[in-house]
């Protein structure tokens, strides 16, 4: 993390406060800093989050979490019409593969690490960044395993800081998580405390949003404990707790939102990448991606209109005849079709429910998860509530997706902050035209005798596991392209989808478990790498195969 020292040590970047411009854009000169202000850094800190999580071609060549997971979880292939991919095509991960998303996670938590170096004068902002701390090493422990964690984020003092180990700095996060909510608790009886505005692109300064949001996390964590055989009885009991924490879970998508508009720089870094450029032309990369058969199949089989708000039609030659329809590529596949001439894929729809134009926000977690978290917490015995509350928040999960899918730009937007329209991602708030709920209704009726919809035809897999495989499923469908590190997660985690790979991806015939570390460490801090890892050595939360 050598880049990610350097930063730290030459101070903050100069960052402007106001302007929807600034709050996109990050690439100031680092050695022109003169002084800084956690007000200065939050909204530029928080859209490099949003970046790195899905980002566009500025983003250090366009990589980010959700763009390489989409291929790992098994949605996206790549065309016939381009080179390369040929890490994702084989699930053969070498040293460079996402190494600067390595480098640009840890840039971006000097952001917050600089915040929370403002504490006393700024509490809240503080809080934030710790929150948004916890949230990126999250992504890194998941990715790569252990890292440097205690002895990072130090500057010149600590060039070469030591590796942590997974377990660690998972129980760690919780304790930061914790110690966030009572920060901002603490906060909100000082009434000299400094406020939080529209610098925070997220929640606008609502600090009971963000511990909303601090709960959230703590249950991702948590479930992705709860599997290991060396779970603690505290993972139970801190489930359980967390399960009426006052403030409770998120209630909505949690997005941020810098400002994005259609003009060059400030668009949606998504949209620029796959959908069309300022200038209304197709992006660089649109007819680089396409879905797999098996994501397609998915919707397909189940009568799931999604499909068609996902994705356009392509066109294949049948009897000689160009047949519209659905069609993708097989993931790994070592001739993927094209997307011109007779046999045309199917592409993200323009303005559909993935590519939803150039002002949409980005998504940093989705309320489809925590309801399916709390869905999967409750059929396991983790939560109180039993079936009946998982049956009702495995719905209410359904629900949430396609609300989200549904949704245009032009409401897909944080609420509270003047001039916006507010959003309607709440399940609470949700009536018969908002959109997405009809289509909804008609997949649950559609599906009345199906078990991978109907909850109470699935299966069980033990008192402990029960019907866990469908929630997964179903998640799996609701975190398509906009959440795939997570679902990412849930594969390795549960074996869940069984999702098809072509015989010619993997090498030697299995799924890669992590990601390798990036050569920048290899020559900079390689006594402290952790010995005998390879790309199939599983971090310690995937214990299933």
């Amino acid at each position: 993390m050598k880049i990610s020292f350097k930063i730290l040590a030459l101070g903050a970047l100069v960052l402007s406060a106001t302007g929807c411009e600034n709050f996109i854009d990050i690439n100031e000169n680092p050695n022109a800093a003169t002084a800084v202000t956690p007000d200065a850094i939050l909204a530029q800190a928080l859209a490099a989050t949003a970046a790195n999580y899905t980002g566009g071609p500025g983003v250090a060549g366009g990589q980010n979490y959700n763009s390489y997971t989409s291929f790992a979880a098994g949605y996206w292939g790549k065309s016939g019409g381009v080179s390369g991919f040929g890490e994702e095509r084989t699930y053969n991960y070498s040293t460079s593969y996402n190494a600067t998303l390595f480098v640009n996670t840890y840039d971006n938590l000097n952001d917050y690490q600089l915040i929370q170096q403002n504490a006393a004068l700024y509490p809240n902002h503080a809080a934030i960044a710790r929150i948004m701390k916890a949230y990126n090493f999250l992504l890194l422990v998941d990715e790569w395993g252990d890292i440097p964690y205690t002895q990072a984020l130090q500057g010149a003092t600590e060039t070469t800081p030591a590796y942590d180990d997974d377990v660690a700095i998972y129980a760690d996060l919780l304790v930061q998580l914790t110690g966030a909510i009572a920060d901002i608790n603490a906060v909100a009886t000082d009434a000299t405390a400094r406020t939080v505005g529209t610098e925070d692109i997220v929640f606008n300064g609502n600090m009971t949003k963000w511990k909303q949001f601090a709960n959230s996390l703590k249950l991702r964590i948590l479930m992705r404990q709860s599997q290991t055989p060396n779970a603690s009885p505290s993972v139970t009991t801190q489930l359980l707790a967390l399960q009426t924490a006052p403030d409770g879970f998120i209630t909505a998508d949690v997005v941020a939102q810098p400002g994005y508009a259609q003009s060059s720089n400030q668009q949606n870094p998504f949209y620029t990448r796959y959908g069309l450029t300022a200038a209304g032309t197709a992006a660089g990369d649109r007819a680089f991606i396409l879905p797999t058969n098996y994501i397609i199949n998915q919707y397909k089989d189940n009568n799931d209109p999604r499909l068609t708000q996902l994705y356009g039609q392509g066109t294949k030659l049948v009897n000689d005849v160009a047949t519209p329809g659905y069609y993708g590529t097989d993931l790994g596949e070592a001739n993927p079709p094209a997307v011109t001439g007779n046999n045309i894929s199917s592409r993200f729809l323009l303005n559909g429910g993935l590519l939803k134009g150039a002002s949409a926000p980005t998504v940093l977690m989705l309320l489809s998860e925590q309801l399916f978290l709390e869905a999967e917490a409750e059929t396991r015995g983790l939560f109180g509530g039993g079936e009946s509350a998982a049956k009702q928040d495995y719905l209410d999960g359904i629900k949430a997706s396609f609300m989200q899918f549904y949704r245009t730009a032009g409401t897909d937007i944080r609420p509270a902050r003047t001039g916006d329209v507010p959003a309607t991602a709440t399940i609470a708030g949700a009536v018969a035209s908002t959109p997405g709920v009809a289509q909804y209704n008609t997949y649950i009726t559609a599906n009345a005798t199906n078990p991978l919809v109907n909850y109470d035809l699935a299966p069980t897999n033990g008192s402990s596991l029960r019907k866990q495989s469908v929630i997964i499923y179903q998640k799996y469908l609701a975190e398509n392209t906009i959440a795939s590190t997570e679902a990412w997660a849930d594969f390795r985690r549960t074996g869940q989808p069984k999702f098809t790979v072509s015989r010619e991806a993997a090498t030697p015939g299995r799924l890669p478990k992590r990601l390798l570390y990036p050569l920048s460490e290899i020559n900079t801090n390689n006594d402290n790498l952790p010995q005998g890892v390879d790309q199939y050595t599983p971090v310690f939360w995937d214990v299933v195969d």
